[in-house]
């Protein structure tokens, strides 16, 4: 009649993935609110100058600006929308991985 009941499951075990799903979003969070920020401030700085400069088209300041928002995107991976496999450079995902596997150590 034993082998029916449930194993007994460490409390831990239960509460540490999800702290640390959450651990993790709060600190993308942050990462993607400094971002956001940042960038604000960067387009606003980049159309000025386009309009000084009267550039215009794919390669102008505020076009790059966009290009570096959405590399950004991809490598805060906020929602995980996207596949960390398939990151071009570090992302927040990968760093954090190796961090989380150096404290193991």
């Amino acid at each position: 009649m034993s082998e029916n009941l449930p194993t007994p499951v460490n409390r831990g075990q239960l509460v540490w993935p999800q702290l640390r799903r959450l651990l993790i979003l709060r600190l993308k969070l942050y990462i993607d609110a400094f971002r956001d920020v940042c960038l604000s401030a960067l387009a606003l700085g980049a159309v000025i100058i386009d309009l000084i400069q009267h550039n215009d088209g794919p390669d102008c300041y505020f076009q790059q600006i966009m290009r570096l928002g959405r590399r950004t995107e991809t490598a805060i991976n906020l929602f995980d929308q996207y596949d960390p496999a398939t990151e071009t450079g570090p992302g927040v995902d990968s760093i954090l991985h190796d961090v989380e596997e150096r404290w193991r150590k």
